[in-house]
């Protein structure tokens, strides 16, 4: 099952049981999916357990822990550090990493973010949330601090953004300090779906405050991978036939160049959830330059391109039944190469795979509707699908 928000929050407790145990009762009352603590209070080496059932993800370190309480969201153990955890989330058909960092005030800030650098922040989308006592004018503070620098340098390095306003107020108030040492950080691609971010007011028995946000994913965004299909094709293709009735359906009761329109884009978007969701994903650059796209493919999409715009001429200019049902018949003759073009790039390399299908299925639809127009002698449709090749992505 797809779900289109994440809601959270995050606090450092300051190992404080009455902190501790009010944020996960927070958590449940506000219906959120997960909640990210740091400096957990513990109790014999070992965290508070929530009554409700939930997930619970640490560090190395047990100074950051994430309960997941969203039953029905299919989360992951990912990998650890001293002093943080990583949670993967299949998050709106995507893998969603979810980083719940606590940085000491004393340790040495370089050593700690050296924990994280092994990992490839570029090419994942990731939430970072976390207490990590830096000061930087960036996120709230007057002034910067050594770690404060470091810090920013890794935040840039990562492809991340801060969504920290602080306008809002500080997240953390004592009776002699007040500050902005708590983050959230979300990586750039997708810094447009963060639809609500605050400091709440309410009772957090901590010197830090509740963090709340909250994620809306209506789309896929573009990662920067391509699709491999070499040993996935067969679950692509088991899963293209589940649906291949209801498009049938479509077609055969479509009677208008709206409904043909509406059916090609909902089909286009099938095809890219489908690729993306039963294809393995790759980093672009360990992707192999070659295109199956070749000079007699070129030649062949001219041909086709040409005899439909010869076709539509001989409709729109009111030629003879004669001019027009000759020309609708020189496209019907490449009918019979349709299986031999299919055959022909299910050889090529299988990442390519996918755009041949989508060319497959343009081009069978466009020979329908002109098998269906000559019979019929109706109103011009005019033809605005050509044989093209296409650039699969995730769906944008």
């Amino acid at each position: 099952m797809a779900y289109n928000s994440l809601r959270g929050i995050q606090i450092n407790v300051n190992h404080c049981v009455a902190a501790h145990s009010g944020a996960l009762l927070v958590a449940r009352d506000l219906g959120l999916d997960f909640i990210a603590i740091q400096d957990p209070y513990l109790i014999k080496g070992e965290p508070l357990k929530a009554n409700f059932g939930c997930k619970v993800f640490m560090s190395e370190g047990k100074r950051a822990i994430t309960y997941v309480l969203n039953k029905s969201l299919n989360c992951y153990f990912k990998f650890n550090t001293m002093n943080s955890v990583t949670v993967e989330l299949h998050f709106n058909n995507i893998i969603f990493n979810v980083f719940n960092c606590y940085f000491p005030p004393h340790d040495d800030i370089e050593q700690t973010i050296s924990e994280l650098q092994d990992y490839n922040f570029c090419n994942s989308f990731n939430l970072v949330v976390g207490d990590f006592n830096c000061k930087s004018r960036s996120w709230g503070y007057d002034s910067d601090n050594f770690r404060g620098r470091k810090l920013s340098e890794f935040i840039a390095a990562s492809n991340l953004h801060i969504c920290n306003i602080s306008e809002y107020g500080p997240t953390f108030q004592s009776t002699i300090h007040v500050g902005f040492p708590d983050l959230t950080l979300l990586s750039i691609p997708i810094i447009n779906y963060m639809k609500n971010w605050g400091v709440l007011d309410m009772e957090s028995h901590s010197d830090h405050k509740y963090i709340y946000f909250n994620l809306e994913l209506e789309d896929i965004p573009e990662a920067d991978f391509f699709l491999k299909s070499k040993y996935g094709i067969n679950k692509f293709s088991r899963y293209f036939k589940k649906n291949l009735g209801y498009f049938k359906n479509k077609l055969a009761k479509s009677s208008n160049i709206i409904y043909l329109n509406n059916l090609f884009l909902e089909l286009t978007d099938f095809i890219k959830k489908a690729a993306f969701k039963t294809l393995k994903k790759k980093p672009k650059k360990f992707a192999k330059k070659y295109s199956f796209w070749n000079e007699d493919l070129r030649l062949a999409r001219n041909k086709v391109s040409m005899l439909f715009k010869i076709y539509n001429r001989h409709k729109l200019s009111a030629s003879s039944d004669d001019m027009v049902q000759s020309s609708g018949l020189a496209i019907e003759k490449l009918e019979p190469n349709i299986k031999d073009f299919y055959s022909l790039q299910k050889e090529r390399p299988g990442k390519f795979f996918v755009p041949i299908i989508m060319n497959v299925l343009i081009f069978c639809l466009n020979l329908y509707l002109i098998k269906a127009d000559l019979k019929t002698q109706s109103e011009s449709i005019q033809m605005t699908i050509l044989i093209t090749p296409l650039e699969i992505k995730s769906p944008i």
